[in-house]
């Protein structure tokens, strides 16, 4: 501003440049009322010019008062009103780089427009190339996110000041904070949904629900950022509370990441509106599941064949396990959701075992089981078993893993093994577990596995006429053999007939 007001001061009192001389020469021979009107002009360009510096005086005075004037006139920023020099040719080139992109400018896109415009170390960053960007500002505000004009009101301040001091360039060290402050600015939205899911939270543990709205509301404002300055917001907050982040919420931001990614495989820093409710479906659903709960029952899908109850009482415990005080709201849903889906592969005692379950979560209420209810609740659930004899569960559990049709020598291994314990169980518990298992799963059974059952049948059964309830070991063996027999039955030999 002293600039300013000693170029006015000069421009108003100083001593002429020309004398009447050299003002006689520069006037030629032209006559006396072309030489009239010349002066008259020259008067009036001058008093034009006077009046230019006056209002930028003025301009900067007032703007020292009121603030920048992106955010409070709308049509501007304060600065350097530099307007008697050219423009900078470099700073004009990189603002056309802007033009040739469409949609809106984020605050990192202006702000590394910005940096290559002045950083040219020319020393003009506080004037010519200040004023070729500021223009281009003034003329593309609609363009410029809120962010990115709290970068150009950053760049403003610096040159003024710059031009306070009666500089033209920006210092280096002043041009390095510059940067950093420009860097610094974030997303205002997503900043306002992160600032009120800690505010919500309390700095406590974040659900899948609570990221799920955060991110919602941070990418609602249609600003073209959710893959750009809104995605960087939340990584950045993230990081900071990653301690706090429950399964689900962790989950929720990997939903968020895949799809801001497939945007930005395609040179996109937003998302159409189509992707957005798509995004916002699948934040919901993730948001709203349990991923300790989910992971128990996917280990359920990969089991083949009737869950029992022992199967269901082993995965509940690994679903509540997280101790997230979700075990009677999120985590129950996903086991519910999950037994709707599955009601035909439930045995009578795994429905028990649910039964139980929601039982207890009912009284439990929605702070979830204590400890000590979660035992009282595992208690009852163990007697609901479908297998009682644990070395042929270990056994039939084997042939529910494997894929396809079980074979007669497959069966055969597994009631050898299960078995053939010497617990005095063979025609007892092992028998009807067996016999239970090969109900549940008749039609995986090949032909040949069907015959060993039956062969199963009549040694158990003859035992049991006898009144005792494991097969004797010699008798054991002659049935394993059998079975191996029917399971592997001898090739029949070609006949030949002599004619």
């Amino acid at each position: 501003m002293s600039t300013i007001k000693s170029t006015v001061t000069t421009s108003l009192h100083g001593k002429p440049a020309l004398g009447h001389k050299e003002h006689a020469v520069l006037k030629g021979s032209s006559s006396p009322a072309k030489q009239a009107a010349e002066v008259k002009a020259t008067l009036h360009n001058m008093k034009a010019q006077m009046e230019g510096l006056k209002a930028q005086v003025a301009d900067l005075k007032a703007q020292q008062r009121v603030g920048d004037r992106f955010t409070q006139h709308g049509h501007g920023c304060w600065g350097p009103r530099d307007n008697w020099q050219p423009k900078d040719l470099g700073a004009m080139v990189e603002m056309n780089k802007l033009n040739q992109t469409s949609g809106p400018i984020s605050a990192e896109q202006f702000a590394d427009s910005i940096e290559a415009a002045v950083g040219d170390l020319d020393g003009q960053a506080a004037s010519s190339e200040y004023r070729a960007v500021s223009d281009w500002a003034a003329n593309n505000r609609e363009r410029l996110t809120p962010e990115a004009r709290q970068v150009m009101d950053i760049y403003s301040k610096y040159a003024a000041l710059s031009q306070a001091r009666g500089e033209s360039g920006i210092p280096q060290d002043d041009f390095k904070k510059m940067l950093s402050e420009m860097r610094d600015v974030g997303d205002a939205s997503a900043k306002k949904a992160l600032a009120h899911l800690d505010s919500k939270t309390h700095g406590g543990t974040v659900s899948g629900e609570d990221m799920a709205r955060a991110i919602t509301r941070g990418t609602a404002d249609h600003d073209g950022q959710a893959a750009g300055a809104e995605l960087k917001e939340f990584e950045k907050w993230a990081s900071k509370n990653e301690s706090r982040l429950s399964p689900e919420a962790k989950e929720v931001l990997d939903v968020y990441r895949k799809h801001a990614k497939a945007a930005q495989a395609e040179g996109r820093t937003g998302l159409t509106g189509r992707e957005t409710a798509a995004l916002n479906k699948e934040l919901r659903k993730v948001g709203a599941g349990d991923v300790s709960a989910r992971k128990a029952t996917e280990a359920l899908d990969k089991q083949s064949g009737p869950i029992s109850g022992e199967d269901l009482t082993k995965a509940i415990k690994d679903g509540i396990s997280d101790t997230d005080g979700h075990s009677s709201t999120s985590e129950l849903k996903e086991f519910e959701k999950w037994a709707a889906k599955n009601e035909s592969r439930l045995t009578p005692e795994a429905k028990e075992v649910l039964k139980t379950y929601q039982q207890a979560a009912k009284k439990a209420g929605p702070e979830g089981m204590t400890q000590k209810e979660a035992d009282a609740m595992f208690k009852k659930m163990d007697g609901f078993k479908t297998f009682h004899d644990s070395s042929m569960r270990d056994a039939l559990e084997g042939l529910d893993a494997r894929q396809g049709k079980i074979s007669g020598s497959d069966l055969t291994a597994a009631i050898e093994k299960g078995a053939g314990d010497l617990d005095g169980q063979a025609a007892g518990t092992e028998f009807t577990d067996t016999m239970k298992w090969a109900r549940q799963n008749y039609d995986r059974l090949t032909p040949e596995a069907k015959k060993v059952v039956d062969t199963y049948e009549k040694y158990a059964t003859r035992s049991q006429a006898q009144g005792s309830t494991g097969i004797d070991q010699k008798d054991f063996k002659k049935m394993i053999n059998e079975m191996k027999f029917v399971s592997n039955p001898p090739r029949t030999r070609p006949m030949f007939y002599a004619a």
